[in-house]
């Protein structure tokens, strides 16, 4: 675009002079436009010729350099309407200098409020009364010379309602977003107005020259305003919206518009006061989830352990069961072997016997069959003998063995049987219970799990005031000079604890025996602090016990909850398993409710406190 005032028709004779002195031509007299003859020429007369046409009078020099289609980029920048970014159509210039297209300058004006004057589209400059519009002829002369000379540098021209030129080397684009549209060389940005795709070479002089540079992906249509096909060079603040020069007539006339420039630079500056925020909301979460991290990796620790424990207790009860077993299989074994040794003993001498009483049965069946008397008495003697001794047998009397009994080792391997049964029907039943978990007893809960919140006096509705611990609220009924800040309560006599739990469990205690009208629980932390949508408990984000002389209730999401209490509790008890999703309240040890809900996101515990009643104090809990 131009600059400042009376510069833009100055730029482009420097320009024509520049480049004709360095290309040997002759030197160009700005006031009068003429060409003035060497200072050596025999002539003293001046040759009047059309300005700039020696400025392509060396096509072949220029085709053989790639960096005279640069400086003819250049130029033909310069050629450009800062309203249409296209050749300019009829140029005209203003008395700040600025040059447009008759067209372009006069739609708006048109779409202008007839009372706002008439402004300069480039400086903003205001003119009264309509100003006189001259035709620039230095810029329509250029013009009609690069129409004139477009073929011989393989500039492209097409006619639209302005005209439009892409500057092109021959065939030499391989039509990608990936190479330079001048030497084929790899691509670093894209020209805006000269719609060309440059390496870094070519680059230079389009920076030098202030040229809008984007990256080569970047389609020239995405900066176009699409109702008008402008370039996009305004912004409405009202409706958010990018615009052109021509929409500022439209649904936007009354609209606060500023340039990109200066939107870019504002949403900058919102986006860096918000960074510090963002940053430390990283850092918390980043802190939480090192927190989260650190329990998986000890739960996985702890499991680990543990199944290591009890892989080494099998081993061990294995171990002692295989032990007991072969123990008492030896002794089984030895106890029968002592009575078979008896009992064969027992055997082998009645087999004795039975041997003996068969011989002497057979000596008497042979003598009852000798018939002869001499034969049988001479034999009587000795069977008589033999009868005498074996009439002294008697039947051998046997001390009866112990019977084998094992039921006392079969008891002992029948008990450990069914402790194991049992065992496992416990394990199959459910996972084995935390033992705080199964009995909330408030010494075990305060001794493990403890916490002494504290107030944020920044969150702290004016008429509260803060004890210098931060631990007690008191309503005051009048508003104290608090400064604004965006945490505090502005409805509602309430305040949170810097405390913000979203894993793990805690537990704290409130004291009330000075308060009769109380709410205390907790709320998201992301809870709104402003109207009448942030009274403690009924919202979606808080959950509370409301304390109303001697009755209690439960409130959470605008529902409440009548609870039973005996007596009048001096104190509040809150239990936070954010993992289980509860919040277990107490009541002079007694469970008085439990509310469920959603705790793995940052809740803090809060007060609502009324300026006619008394204190509410955070108790401070030693572990």
């Amino acid at each position: 675009m131009c600059g400042s005032s009376h510069v833009h028709a100055t730029r482009l004779r420097h320009h024509v002079v520049h480049d004709v002195t360095e290309r040997g031509s002759t030197p160009y007299d700005l006031s009068s436009r003429k060409f003035l003859r060497d200072s050596k020429s025999s002539s003293a007369g001046e040759v009047s010729i059309q300005p700039c046409s020696t400025l392509f009078s060396h096509p072949k020099e220029m085709a053989s350099s790639s960096s005279s289609y640069s400086d003819i980029g250049v130029i033909l920048n310069e050629l450009t309407c800062p309203v249409c970014f296209e050749l300019y159509k009829e140029p005209i210039f203003l008395p700040c200098g600025h040059s447009f297209c008759r067209l372009c300058l006069e739609t708006s004006w048109e779409n202008r409020e007839a009372d706002a004057g008439y402004v300069c589209p480039n400086c903003r400059e205001v003119f009264p009364q309509k100003p006189k519009l001259m035709k620039n002829m230095i810029i329509a002369n250029l013009i009609e010379n690069v129409k004139l000379k477009k073929g011989k540098f393989g500039l492209e021209v097409r006619d639209t309602e302005h005209g439009d030129v892409n500057v092109k080397e021959g065939m030499k684009s391989g039509g990608s977003e990936s190479y330079c549209e001048l030497c084929n060389g790899e691509a670093a940005k894209r020209c805006v107005p000269c719609e060309i795709i440059c390496c870094a070479k070519h680059l230079k002089s389009h920076q030098q020259r202030g040229h809008k540079l984007v990256d080569p992906g970047v389609k020239i249509e995405d900066l176009r305003c699409i109702e008008h096909g402008k370039p996009i060079q305004l912004y409405c603040k009202d409706d958010g919206s990018l615009m052109c020069v021509t929409c500022t007539g439209g649904q936007h006339r009354d609209h606060y518009v500023v340039a990109l420039e200066i939107a870019h630079a504002e949403l900058k500056d919102v986006l860096a006061a918000k960074y510090p925020h963002v940053s430390q909301s990283m850092e918390s979460v980043a802190s939480q989830l090192r927190h989260v991290q650190e329990e998986e990796a000890q739960a996985e620790n702890s499991s680990r352990n543990a199944e290591d424990s009890l892989e080494e207790k099998r081993r061990l009860v294995c171990q002692l069961v295989n032990e007991s077993v072969d123990l008492m299989k030896s002794e089984i074994n030895k106890r029968k072997m002592e009575k078979l040794s008896l009992l064969g003993k027992q055997r082998e001498k009645l087999g004795q016997q039975m041997e003996d009483l068969c011989q002497g049965k057979s000596t008497m069946d042979a003598a009852f069959q000798d018939l002869e008397a001499i034969s049988f008495l001479h034999g009587s003697k000795d069977l008589l003998k033999r009868l005498e001794t074996m009439s002294d047998f008697k039947s051998m009397k046997r001390t009866p063995l112990p019977v084998l009994d094992f039921s006392k080792e079969e008891k002992n391997l029948d008990e450990l049987i069914t402790l194991n049964k049992n065992f496992l029907e416990k394990i199959q039943k459910g996972p084995v219970e935390h033992p705080e978990k199964v009995e909330l007893d408030q010494n075990n809960l305060r001794r493990l799990y403890g916490r002494s919140p504290s107030l944020v006096p920044n969150s702290a509705h004016r008429e509260i005031t803060i004890s210098g611990d931060l631990r007690t609220a008191t309503g005051t009924g009048t508003e104290n000079q608090y400064p604004e800040h965006r945490d505090r309560f502005d409805v509602y006599t309430q305040v949170v604890s810097r405390d913000c739990f979203s894993s793990g469990r805690h537990y704290w205690e409130v004291d009330v025996r000075s308060s009769s009208l109380c709410r205390i629980g907790i709320c998201l932390n992301s809870m709104g602090r402003k109207g009448a949508e942030s009274a403690l408990g009924e919202n979606p984000e808080s959950w509370c016990l409301y304390k109303c002389n001697n009755k209690f209730s439960a409130h959470h999401n605008n529902q409440c909850t009548s609870l039973s209490v005996p007596g009048d509790p001096e104190r509040f008890g809150f239990f936070l398993d954010c993992e289980a999703g509860e919040l277990t309240c107490f009541g002079d040890s007694r469970v008085l409710h439990v509310f469920r809900g959603n705790f793995m996101v940052p809740v803090k515990p809060a007060i609502w406190v009324y300026y006619v009643d008394g204190p509410v104090h955070f108790v401070h809990l030693v572990k």
